[in-house]
């Protein structure tokens, strides 16, 4: 009987769509230490396309390389949160101003297939892609690539953050955050200034929610400290 061939160790690009779910499912929460050999031992790969993955996480703002300590997923803070959410929403505010002279009806009928996808989605890692495909899909007509890409990397970069925004949303008891719709039927009506109220409102209650969340935990968690809290517990490890 023939033997069997080894078996092939997962590319990096399948290394880091399995780190990066990890990451945005909680598995490996933000600070955590990603310690290569135990990835490695779990994920069944060698340790250099695990390198060449977390590299790639790390152009990506969800991993960090820490001198002599390794990689980790990027710590979150409400400070970065606010952050974040001002670059953004200044960059797709100037975006969509560039965008709305070129905008067709085409246009709006793509972004408003990507909103009704985004509200029945209930894969975190899905609604954060489709909320990149709705920005995207408006200031395309801007004909500013390098902008779309800045603003999609600034979002995608936020994955890391969906953990404790679930978290933070729940915590609110309304059924389902703001969406684009209002902000879709103003500029089908050519009300450009309403559109980008609507955005700010969208944008201003989802990360204003979060950052709130993030501070009243950081201040849980500066209070533990000093008294000697306990330390947090180490995640679970991702399933193969």
């Amino acid at each position: 009987m023939a033997a069997r061939p080894p078996k092939r160790s997962p590319s990096a690009p399948r290394l880091a769509r399995a780190i990066r779910e990890a990451i945005l499912r909680g598995v490996y929460p933000a600070g955590v230490k990603l310690r290569q050999e135990e990835l490695a031992a779990s994920l069944g790969c060698s340790v250099i396309p695990l390198r060449e993955a977390l590299h790639t996480l790390a152009s990506e703002g969800l991993v960090e390389f820490v001198p002599n300590r390794g990689a980790r997923v990027r710590p979150i803070s409400s400070k970065e949160m606010r952050e974040m959410a001002e670059v953004r929403s200044a960059l797709a505010a100037q975006g969509i101003r560039q965008a709305w002279p070129n905008m067709t009806p085409a246009t709006l009928a793509r972004a408003r297939a990507i909103v009704v996808r985004l509200e029945k989605a209930r894969d975190p890692l899905v609604r954060v892609r489709l909320y990149a495909d709705f920005h995207e899909a408006i200031l395309a007509p801007a004909g500013r690539p390098y902008l779309v890409a800045t603003i999609r990397g600034i979002i995608l970069s936020g994955l890391r953050y969906m953990p404790a925004w679930l978290e933070a949303w729940a915590a609110t008891g309304v059924a389902s955050p703001p969406g684009f719709t209002p902000v879709l039927d103003a500029l089908e009506k050519n009300d450009l200034a309403e559109a980008l109220l609507h955005l700010q409102r969208v944008w201003g209650e989802q990360e204003g929610m979060l950052a709130d969340f993030l501070e009243r935990r950081e201040s849980q968690a500066a209070s533990k400290t000093r008294r000697g809290g306990p330390r947090r517990p180490a995640p679970s490890r991702i399933k193969r």
